[in-house]
């Protein structure tokens, strides 16, 4: 074989295999899929004991052109109370239904959830938990409500990083949005 052949042969080859590489179906190989999601819960724990606070967003296609259901039941927050909180995203559109937070649990490393608020004054939130790497990951957070917090809302964003890099101190997605949703809350009287 000439020594042109051989360098076509070589680069061929090379190609096929990330191709196959890049096709897998684990969201660690850059260009992986990301993740179908069709219901996203939060949880609220009050530090001081009590009843938890549950709510959750259905979204019928996952990132199909179906807008997303009403959210379902608006949580009422207490003044001077901080929250433990939980985020949990689900496939329900597979039997039975996909728990999708274990996924993000496992690929630390390539997600990140932010929490921004976007209307109300008076609640902080802040992530609990850490990548593989020690940077925010987000499925655990306490939200904080102060003693003139208002009503308003949270931005919750999934971020799915492929190629791009998580940075620790952004604070905006970079890499692929997998969610966006707003959650609403009252403050309780």
């Amino acid at each position: 074989m000439s020594k042109m052949s051989l360098r076509r042969t070589m680069a061929l080859g090379t190609g096929v295999l990330g191709s196959l590489v890049a096709c897998g179906e684990s969201s660690t190989a850059p260009g992986g899929e990301s993740e179908v999601i069709s219901r996203v819960t939060l949880t609220l724990t009050p530090s001081n004991g009590g009843a938890a606070l549950t709510t959750y967003i259905d979204d019928s296609d996952g990132k199909g052109p179906t807008a997303p259901s009403a959210q379902v039941a608006v949580p009422a927050l207490v003044r001077g109370v901080t929250y433990t909180g939980t985020v949990k995203f689900e496939n329900r559109l597979k039997t039975p239904a996909e728990d999708i937070t274990t996924e993000v649990q496992a690929e630390a490393n390539e997600h990140r959830v932010f929490y921004t608020i976007t209307s109300g004054s008076g609640v902080t939130i802040t992530t609990t938990d850490v990548d593989g790497q020690n940077r925010p990951l987000g499925l655990r957070f306490s939200k904080a409500v102060a003693a003139g917090a208002t009503a308003g809302a949270v931005r919750v964003v999934l971020c799915h990083y492929d190629s791009a890099p998580k940075v620790a101190s952004a604070t905006t997605c970079t890499g692929e949005t997998d969610v966006d949703l707003p959650f609403a809350y009252a403050i309780a009287p």
